[in-house]
């Protein structure tokens, strides 16, 4: 069997279907869009989740040619064709005007040329009905201010009613209402955020414009909108009081943005690939969307392409830098969070099905919001809280690729502190052989370059440093360590245990002090380490027999200076050895 192109940047549909492509048929989607009643609705998807390739479906079902090119029969052997014995297509197929935009390049740093990126994309709408300036069923005054628009003399007050008066300028040229669909409407703000003049402008702009076509627009048969993320109901979208919303947490279309097991199988299938369907699951499987479990469709494709090696393919495609400051910028109760996370633990967190952009940086739901909604996590469950409007979801990491992706952000910022990586690679050693003195030399180090990176208030720097440690940790060591944090073992909870996972390493056992005065250091660092032995922390080494030893480490911060008391503990004769202490210096004192 030959194997069929893969559509690796084709979001046509048309050329899709007459390109001779691999390809999922999702046309399902359409009986589910007429069969509902919504005037204008919003999907939300992960970038990358074929948004632009359905809302292009869509395109080409409501009109009758795209691109001077006729639609009529391109859908006659695909699923929609056999839905209601061929009733969707005989009363819909080619029968309506069509608007059909995408925002996806408008990505400018200024809120003026964003403005006029919109407006060129306008100017290209307006380029697929020449028609309508010579069209004798529409009026004198209609037709002057669609030259206004064209010649590019329209002010922002006439650019904002610009596809409202092509729908209505349709509308009577045709006799019949207008489709108008919009790809990726919420790109324009990704840019903007963290501007606040240009996101409120921005804002402004993109909400009167949408507000002029889809709402109370009598020219108007039915309007549709993809982004990632449903903009605050007071924000761009507060002027749609007809706007029906479907997010990853609803049943909605759920099985139209993805590809469940049987459609990857089955792609896999078609291209002779016997790559195993284990690792491919575990890559890019785990997204919940309503009650299914879906793949990341891009990654799949990309997977393909390379007959069947798994790689990062869906976390490249993007700037992942407003999710890394983000995360590192949180407090210190929300990077305890992603220690569970990291550690394969799901955890509930409150989300919001209506994301604040200007909030992101302040309030823990706009983050926990967007990174669900944007693919970062995936949910396990989602309820309606019981006292607001919010969801309570229980969150996880979806799957391997997107893991690799935090543990590069919590690579990159542990081994950004040192001068070089092998000093880097040179700590980990040290820490994971149990040479404690020379990991304690340069964890001070580590520290006296530290700044805020994970905080911002200096008081509160060695517990920052804690939380990110331990992220660090996790992500760098994992391959070769069972890395645990925050667990209970013996009478307590440990802060920091990594377990060698082959026989010849020693465990380490860490647990952390901040105190207010270097006086108190030596005094701080005894006390961490008579709590390791007295509450027999390491009693959770038991479950792992090739475990012989394991270093306790009682560690003491102030400021950037940092005093270790340690011991060595033989599991096997469950003896103590000597208690060793560094100075200041980080040199054994004794």
């Amino acid at each position: 069997m030959n194997k069929r192109k893969l559509p690796i940047g084709v979001s046509n549909f048309q050329e899709l279907i007459q390109g001779d492509y691999l390809f999922c048929d999702k046309t399902a989607m359409l009986g589910e869009f007429l069969s509902k009643g919504d005037k204008v609705t919003l999907i939300t998807r992960p970038r990358r989740w074929g948004k632009t390739l359905n809302i292009s479906m869509l395109q080409h079902f409501f009109a009758s040619e795209v691109n001077g090119i006729r639609t009529a029969g391109l859908f006659d052997d695909l699923e929609i064709g056999r839905l209601e014995d061929g009733r969707y297509i005989r009363e819909h197929q080619g029968k309506y005007p069509v608007i059909m935009l995408s925002f996806k390049d408008v990505n400018s740093d200024s809120f003026q040329g964003a403005y006029n990126a919109v407006y060129e994309l306008i100017l290209k709408v307006y380029s697929a009905y020449p028609y309508l300036f010579s069209s004798d069923k529409i009026n004198e005054l209609q037709v002057e201010q669609l030259y206004v628009i064209r010649k590019r003399q329209a002010n922002q007050q006439k650019l904002e009613s610009s596809l409202e008066l092509l729908s209505q300028c349709l509308y009577q040229h045709h006799g019949k209402k207008v489709y108008i669909l919009i790809d990726e409407y919420d790109t324009p703000l990704n840019k903007a955020y963290g501007n606040k003049e240009y996101l409120d402008a921005m804002v402004a702009f993109m909400r009167n414009l949408f507000s002029a076509a889809l709402k109370d627009n009598a020219t108007l048969e039915r309007g549709v909108l993809t982004g990632i993320l449903r903009v605050s109901k007071d924000s761009m979208l507060s002027g749609l009081n007809n706007l029906k919303t479907y997010t990853l947490l609803d049943q909605g279309y759920s099985s139209h943005f993805g590809l469940s097991e049987v459609e990857v199988q089955d792609l896999f299938t078609q291209q002779n690939l016997s790559t195993c369907m284990h690792a491919v699951k575990s890559w890019y499987n785990g997204y919940r969307v309503g009650d299914l479990v879906m793949y990341n469709p891009w990654s799949i494709i990309y997977c393909l392409s390379e007959e069947g090696r798994c790689d990062l393919y869906w976390v490249n495609t993007g700037n992942n830098d407003l999710i890394k400051q983000l995360i590192f910028s949180s407090n210190d109760s929300l990077k305890a969070q992603f220690e569970q996370l990291m550690q394969g633990e799901a955890l509930t967190v409150p989300v919001d099905k209506h994301l604040a952009f200007d909030l992101l940086d302040r309030d823990e739901t706009a983050l926990w919001s967007l990174l669900l909604f944007a693919g970062y996590l995936t949910f396990q469950t989602s309820n309606l809280s019981l006292d607001s409007d919010l969801y309570d979801c229980v969150v996880e990491i979806p799957n391997h690729e997107i893991h690799r992706l935090y543990n590069r952000f919590f690579k990159e910022w542990l081994s950004s502190k040192f001068v070089n990586r092998g000093a880097y690679n040179a700590f980990l050693e040290h820490l994971v052989v149990g040479s404690v003195a020379l990991f304690v030399q340069e964890l001070s180090f580590f520290l006296r370059q530290s700044v805020s990176c994970f905080d911002t208030q200096f008081s509160r720097k060695s517990e920052g440093f804690y939380h990110g440690f331990v992220l660090a940790m996790l992500a760098s060591l994992r391959i070769t360590h069972y890395v645990k944090s925050n667990r209970e073992s013996g009478l307590g909870r440990y802060d920091l245990l990594l377990i060698p996972k082959k026989e010849g390493l020693k465990a380490i056992l860490l647990e952390f002090k901040q105190v207010r005065k270097e006086e108190e250091l030596e005094s701080s660092a005894r006390l961490a380490l008579d709590q390791i032995q007295t509450q027999a922390y390491h009693s959770e080494l038991v479950q792992y027999p090739h475990v012989k030893e394991v270093v306790e480490c009682g560690i003491a911060f102030s400021g950037k200076s940092v005093l270790v008391a340690y011991s060595i503990y033989d599991l096997v004769r469950k003896q103590y050895g000597a208690i060793v202490l560094t100075n200041r210096y980080c040199q054994e004192a004794y």
